[in-house]
């Protein structure tokens, strides 16, 4: 049964009319929220003024909307023009294309390094001279340390959303499936390929529609040996035609040691030892080629408007290990950030990160503090980089199918939050009167993630008023 929400404006600017109120409050009236569990906030920053509040100082799970504090703080402490670097070394000596010692890959816990990227490694160093390897490949986790896993968000353990952060990683640690449809036959393809994983296709024909394919799509892994193996054994409707899911069914280091191996022979090389990590970082080497990633004012709208966990979590890291610290839990690193944005006079005492994601469900911060944090961003040096890398509300990114009819669309910049039970919304409305409006609005209730039709409306309000 609805229950109707009659709730007092705690501040109001002036401007506003009754009929301003009585318009959000019977936007607020068709929630089916519990009047306790959500929080809204809406200011105006370009005329200073505090439009509307409610339970603004109370904390609340933001789900994916954390990830405006790790970009945010993410360009202060490294700017937008910072990028990861991936290093090749070796120990030993190098003769007639034969390396005496071991290969080092150092990663400095680049998020965004690809099957391709891996590739073009590869070929390079082995155009410096080496092409025998008469000795170990030596994975350098060094940068991060020997991180402890964090526990999954849920128990789909197998999804790309879950990955945990690592120095090194290959394609966000997933490999690609395809699902395609032929002559009424069901066809699966990989990529990249791995020789020790195993595709068995059980899946059947539906005609039920496609809204809901990755729930129709059972799986099953098992790892036998060396070999993993993935059973489908679910349904894939005709009405899909062609579609495609990212799943992590091997350990990173599994996966890194399965792809180098792979292209260092493709490009023509031989590899005597074995595969090795490390979390020691050995000075009493050579280096041979350094890999840098796009800068990071372009790798945050990956972030933002495509809400990479994985990226998120390793930038996270990545601020604590260039000041100098091995974070050995993302926890850690966030408090490292909230810290020191505290001691820059930001309002942050709600905030606990857990992770630069918003992959938790100890994850906190109120909507009082989250409006500051967007207040000074917007002020800030790098605002450029941090607006666009929103999401823009039917135009692109998260957004790009919702607010498509709204007045409010391609004039909103906004990150969104869902997990079980949380939903959650908040960046910038350039309203129709040229102003500039923070919203911030976060429902923790069993009726949060059936909210996304009140938030639009709401949206909606702040852009005409």
């Amino acid at each position: 049964m609805r229950i109707l929400l009659f709730i007092s404006l705690l501040w109001l600017n002036a401007a506003f009319a009754d009929s301003d109120i009585d318009a959000i409050n019977k936007i607020l009236n068709r929630s089916e929220l519990s009047k306790g569990n959500y929080s809204l906030y809406i200011t105006n920053i370009s005329k200073r003024a505090k439009v509307f509040s409610y339970n603004e100082q109370k904390s609340f799970n933001p789900a994916s909307v954390m990830k405006l504090v790790t970009t945010y703080a993410g360009l202060q402490f490294l700017g937008p023009q910072y990028q990861w670097k991936t290093e090749v070394l070796y120990k030993g000596h190098i003769k007639n294309r034969h390396l005496y010692g071991d290969l080092i890959m150092r990663g400095y816990g680049d998020p965004t390094l690809t099957y391709a990227d891996l590739s073009e490694i590869i070929e390079r160093v082995q155009q410096q001279g080496i092409q025998y390897i008469h000795g170990n490949i030596i994975l350098d986790e060094s940068f991060f340390g020997e991180l402890q896993n964090q526990d999954l968000i849920d128990d789909k353990k197998y999804r790309a959303y879950n990955v945990n952060p690592k120095s090194f990683v290959v394609n966000e640690n997933t490999i690609n499936f395809n699902f395609s449809i032929s002559n009424e036959k069901i066809n699966i393809q990989t990529f990249p390929e791995i020789q020790t994983l195993k595709v068995i296709n059980h899946l059947k024909l539906s005609e039920h529609g496609c809204n809901e394919w990755k729930d129709a799509l059972g799986y099953e892994v098992n790892t036998k040996s060396n070999v993993t193996e993935i059973i489908f054994n679910g349904t894939f409707d005709k009405a899909c035609d062609s579609k495609d899911i990212d799943l992590s069914l091997l350990s990173a280091n599994r996966l890194s040691k399965e792809l180098f191996e792979k292209l260092w022979k493709m490009h023509g090389g031989i590899i005597e030892g074995d595969f090795k990590n490390t979390y020691q970082k050995d000075v009493d080497t050579y280096k041979l080629y350094e890999h840098q990633s796009r800068p990071l004012g372009l790798v945050v709208r990956d972030i933002n408007k495509y809400s990479q966990n994985l990226i998120a979590r390793n930038l996270l890291l990545t601020i604590l290990a260039e000041n100098n610290g091995v974070p050995i839990t993302e926890n850690e690193a966030g408090r490292f950030v909230k810290e020191f944005l505290i001691k820059q006079k930001f309002k942050l005492d709600s905030l606990e990160m857990d992770n630069g994601a918003g992959l938790s469900r100890n994850a906190k911060i109120n909507a009082e503090d989250l409006t500051f944090l967007l207040e000074k961003a917007y002020s800030g040096l790098y605002m450029p980089e941090f607006v666009s890398s929103l999401p823009n509300i039917g135009i692109d990114g998260t957004l790009k199918n919702r607010g498509k009819k709204l007045s409010v669309a391609k004039h909103a910049y906004l990150k969104t939050g869902s997990i079980q039970n949380v939903s959650a919304i908040a960046g910038y409305i350039f309203d129709k009167n040229n102003d500039i409006k923070v919203f911030v609005f976060m429902a923790n209730d069993p009726k949060a993630n059936e909210s996304s039709k009140i938030q639009d409306d709401l949206i909606e309000w702040a852009y005409l008023n």
